[in-house]
């Protein structure tokens, strides 16, 4: 499946540091999970195959949208379990999805999330 993001129009962009923010903590995650010092559990990895397949089966686009369902889907326990790092890399990258770099940082580890065991 092939997975992209959608971008928003010019008014909904963040600010830099925003941005910044959402690449870092997407970034820190996508890092530990490829060294082994971070290793998604169930629900994680059920959240990004649902990412995945509802981006897919809509228009292929990740969306602002898709993201939030998915944490909705995941509900409270996502956000304690594991330290949250996963809910919290994604509460950080819906809204900065237009911002350049983030749509593919995201879609890089949604991708490696969903791929795990």
């Amino acid at each position: 499946m092939t997975l992209t993001a959608t971008q928003p129009t010019p008014a909904l962009l963040l600010a830099e540091p925003a941005a910044d923010e959402a690449r870092r903590q997407a970034g820190s995650l996508l890092l530990d999970l490829r060294h082994g010092t971070w290793k998604p559990t169930p629900l994680e990895r059920r959240i990004a195959r649902i990412l995945t397949l509802s981006a897919s089966a809509a228009d292929g686009a990740l969306s602002p949208r898709h993201i939030h369902n998915a944490l909705w889907e995941g509900s409270l326990t996502m956000t304690r379990e594991n330290g949250g790092r996963f809910a919290t890399a994604l509460g950080h990258l819906a809204p900065a999805l237009g911002t350049p770099g983030v749509a593919d940082m995201a879609v890089d580890l949604i991708g490696a999330v969903a791929d795990q065991g």
